[in-house]
């Protein structure tokens, strides 16, 4: 019987180490992880991530750099549009989703497009939710149905969501 050194043993596992010297195979049942996302396709991912933030944010600002909202009333309704179009829950989303890309494999990312939009709805309630208790507490009462209006744009979001996903893995399935 040949020894192996001690380091050698360590560095696979010990049960393989001592199944290979013996001649036989590696030990099945082993769990083999695949690997993470190269550097191109984390980037695919970051950009498809992202692009709904800055897309809306550039869609819902047309009409300031236009200088429609110019009074103080018309501004208050761009601020209530934010709210609809979700950008405070997309960046807070995106941030969140962003924090764990690095650790993720090809499986574990697209399970993560086609959750994505179930994912996102807290993300999009919370700010709706504060923004409606924030009316109840220091501004006009008829502003407090933000706090539920929510739940009648979920439906949308979730079309608009399951679409952005579709396209995300068609061009991931094309490109890679």
């Amino acid at each position: 019987m040949r020894l192996i050194s001690r380091s050698a043993v360590q560095n696979t596992h010990g049960v393989q180490a001592r199944a290979i010297e013996e001649g036989g195979l590696p030990a099945t049942g082993v769990a083999h992880e695949p690997p993470l996302l190269g550097r191109a396709q984390r980037n695919f991912f970051m950009a498809a991530l992202w692009a709904p933030l800055l897309i809306t944010l550039a869609y819902s600002s047309y009409g300031l750099w236009l200088g429609e909202f110019s009074t103080f009333d018309s501004s208050e309704t761009h601020w209530e549009y934010l709210l609809y179009f979700g950008l405070p829950g997309l960046l807070l989303f995106a941030l969140w989703v962003s924090r764990t890309a690095k650790r993720r494999n090809e499986q574990q990312a697209l399970r993560m497009v086609w959750l994505a939009p179930l994912k996102f709805i807290p993300f999009y309630a919370v700010p709706w939710m504060l923004y409606g208790v924030c009316s109840l507490v220091a501004g006009p009462f008829d502003s407090a149905f933000m706090a539920y209006g929510w739940v009648l744009l979920v439906p949308y979001l979730l079309i608009a969501g399951y679409f952005c996903a579709g396209v995300t893995v068609a061009l991931y399935r094309i490109f890679f």
